[in-house]
């Protein structure tokens, strides 16, 4: 059987990436915009704020670019995700998936930004916990590599960023 069509399994993960040099404040500085994900995910083309306030539950935000492993014929995926909570002291927001040609069904992710937890004396962590429905045209094998792929792609856009803001 496919576990793609059992629908009472569901997918948990999480990625890190981690940073070396920007602290926590710095990174959360960068990410804690929700509706600017094209800055960071290199896969994302365009984002922006569909409905709600910048920063606030049930802010949605649509997201846009050249991945859609669910549909090869579409090459273009697309979602409309909630921005389901938002603790800008603990440095973390969650957000749902709400609508997606990318084969998501239930799909809930929080992204949070916390010290090294190896002491590093700078350096920072970035978290990104998922608990979803299987993913149309996705092992949960490769989904969390993808992920993991993604979170590292972040973590040096952001390390970038925050190297040339310091020149």
């Amino acid at each position: 059987m496919d576990q793609n069509s059992n629908p009472e399994l569901q997918w948990d993960g999480e990625v890190y990436a981690k940073l070396c040099g920007p602290t926590a404040d710095q990174a959360w500085s960068l990410l804690k915009e929700f509706c600017a994900l094209q800055k960071w995910v290199s896969s994302i083309d365009t984002c922006f704020k569909l409905e709600g306030t910048e920063g606030e539950p049930g802010c949605v935000r649509y997201c846009a670019g050249s991945v859609n492993r669910s549909d090869p014929a579409q090459p273009l995926g697309w979602s409309k995700e909630r921005l389901v909570a938002f603790d800008p002291a603990g440095r973390s927001y969650t957000y749902e998936i709400v609508e997606s040609n990318k084969g998501f069904g239930r799909y809930t992710a929080t992204i949070r930004v916390v010290p090294d937890p190896e002491g590093v004396a700078e350096g920072c962590c970035i978290e990104w916990r998922f608990a979803a429905e299987p993913v149309r045209g996705w092992t949960h094998e490769g989904f969390v590599a993808f992920l993991a792929k993604l979170a590292q792609g972040v973590g040096a856009r952001v390390e970038e960023e925050i190297t040339r803001r310091r020149e």
